[in-house]
């Protein structure tokens, strides 16, 4: 993935200052509710212009090929007022590469962690993440701010667990299928089947000892000799999981 910064220099006098940031703040908000950026953007000013540094899923992720009707609205205002310039600053080495596959992969993956800021979406192939714009839209919404929400809500629930507090509940959360977090996680994986005709798994996470039947059907799910990057995989359940 590319960290880039987007410059914003005034075309002429601003009359309302505080509407033509705002219309950057919105437009911002907006390309990252659409998954065309990552959410730790910034934006600061350097003499009469307004930059904003952020991490590209793609070199091409800001192309209005990719934007709903959000990101064309608030560009259009922000063009009233800015001329724009993006520029590519270099690979951000703290994100992974996104999937590059030309086709589409037999299966997807819905899938989150604490330390990451890749989309939660991951192909079934190369074990990449995939870009959420590449995505038919979900849960009745003309963005994915719901499935960000999840990601988001799972993140949080994660960097709790990993310190340690609430871990009883924390570990459920991610554990069970039951779980609230599991639930929504589930819905989304079968509204995104339901979209694209492929097949959504949805990832439980175990920090020992792996059950060795499906935690829902309660059939085998241990994968024998098929390569991908999980070990278990229960296709009626639409579940995946490590080894432990």
């Amino acid at each position: 993935m590319n960290f880039a910064k987007m410059t914003f220099t005034p075309l002429l006098s601003i009359e309302n200052k505080e509407n033509a940031v705002d219309s950057l703040w919105e437009y911002l908000g907006c390309l990252y509710k659409n998954g065309q950026i990552l959410k730790s953007y910034e934006l600061v000013t350097h003499g009469v212009d307004y930059i904003a540094f952020m991490t590209l899923p793609e070199d091409d992720s800001i192309d209005e090929k990719y934007n709903n009707l959000y990101v064309t609205k608030y560009l259009g205002e922000v063009k009233e007022h800015f001329e724009v310039h993006l520029d590519m600053i270099g690979k951000n080495l703290n994100e992974e590469n996104a999937c590059t596959c030309l086709e589409p992969p037999e299966w997807y993956m819905l899938y989150a962690d604490y330390a990451d800021e890749e989309s939660p979406v991951v192909c079934g192939r190369c074990g990449h993440s995939v870009p959420l714009y590449k995505l038919p839209h979900i849960l009745e919404q003309q963005e994915h701010y719901g499935v960000l929400g999840w990601k988001e809500a799972y993140c949080h629930i994660d960097n709790l667990y990993m310190y340690c507090l609430s871990d009883r509940f924390t570990y459920r959360q991610m554990n069970s299928p039951h779980s609230r977090l599991s639930k929504i996680g589930r819905d989304i994986c079968r509204q995104f089947e339901a979209a694209t005709g492929l097949p959504f798994y949805y990832y439980l996470f175990y920090d020992k000892n792996t059950p060795k039947c499906c935690p829902l059907c309660g059939g085998e799910w241990k994968l024998n000799g098929e390569k991908t990057f999980v070990d278990y995989k229960c296709d009626k359940c639409r579940l995946v999981a490590d080894e432990v």
